[in-house]
């Protein structure tokens, strides 16, 4: 589901790949709890992929004016699919498979399993609740 939500500000973590929203109200924060390999990634769509292999999408790419794979691949053509990336899958990119077990090592344990702190949203806003 598309969310066509005001940001004013958003921060990416090149590190763990954790981000952080600002809405134009500045009590909007959004900070997404967070997801395992399995469910973090979108699959990657590009005429100039091979078809018989699924990379992931890099999130941190999807906010920016070009493409790119966690395994490296960018080109303008390269956009992220409405499907999830599946990891387990024998047509996984394996060195997206790779990064995407670096970054997930890098969440700390306490962080996990939704033992984060969220803002709720101010009333009225159109931000969802995380």
């Amino acid at each position: 589901m598309a969310w066509d939500l005001p940001v004013k500000e958003r921060w990416f973590c090149s590190w763990c790949y954790a981000w952080t929203e600002l809405g134009h109200d500045p009590r909007e924060v959004s900070r997404p709890q967070y997801q395992p390999m399995y469910g973090r990634w979108e699959r990657a769509e590009s005429p100039n992929l091979p078809e018989d292999v699924a990379h992931a999408y890099d999130t941190a790419y999807a906010y920016t004016a070009s493409g790119g794979t966690l395994c490296g691949i960018e080109h303008e053509s390269l956009t992220v699919s409405p499907y999830w990336w599946a990891p387990d899958r024998s047509n996984a990119c394996g060195a997206c498979k790779e990064t995407a077990a670096v970054i997930d090592q890098r969440w700390p344990l306490e962080m996990r399993g939704g033992n984060r702190v969220t803002p709720t949203p101010p009333p009225g806003s159109r931000w969802p609740p995380f």
